[in-house]
């Protein structure tokens, strides 16, 4: 690969749960350096607690993707945008020149956790995202159908994971949202 190449190649690291960790994001952008460094079952505190371990895994990269949160709501803990915003000043930090996307949670089928605390959450993430300087990526109201209801055939039968089709509708829109941005 020469070096012109190299250059053109975009830095992709995506963090958050097992919703990161159960794509192939590499797949989907196999012209890019791609870093997927889900947990699944992952909650924000966690996600927070190995930074340093994503540091040295990703050292520079040029946009960021975070998706976490719904493990934290289906243990009943609401209470984690700051340590969210922690995460976003410490990626900041460590990755100064990185676009940091804080992408929404999206609506689930799950009798532990109910939309309207996705909905509030979301709310929360999009203003704590805008004063941070970080982008924030509505991927939530792609995943509703025309009732306002949760897409089902966007989602896996547990009722939190995604189909296939949940992954290409999600993917398309982290492409376009990466590629509009660069």
């Amino acid at each position: 690969m020469d070096l012109v190449s190299l250059k053109c190649m975009a830095r992709l690291l995506f963090i958050g749960d097992s919703l990161i960790e159960f794509f192939d994001w590499a797949g989907r952008f196999p012209k890019d350096i791609v870093y997927n460094l889900g947990v699944a079952g992952e909650t924000v505190e966690g996600l927070h607690r190995r930074l340093e371990r994503i540091f040295r895994s990703a050292a520079a990269v040029g946009t960021v993707l975070i998706m976490s949160g719904i493990n934290n709501l289906a243990m009943d803990d609401r209470d984690f945008v700051p340590t969210y915003r922690y995460i976003v000043r410490e990626l900041s930090g460590h990755y100064p020149s990185a676009r940091i996307f804080v992408q929404s949670l999206l609506p689930v089928l799950y009798l532990g956790i109910a939309n309207d605390d996705i909905t509030g959450v979301n709310r929360l993430l999009k203003e704590m995202a805008a004063a941070e300087g970080a982008f924030y990526a509505d991927i939530h109201s792609l995943f509703l159908g025309e009732s306002g209801d949760p897409a089902q055939d966007l989602l896996s039968e547990d009722g939190v994971h995604l189909s296939d089709e949940g992954y290409r509708v999600w993917a398309d829109e982290v492409e376009r949202l990466i590629r509009r941005t660069t």
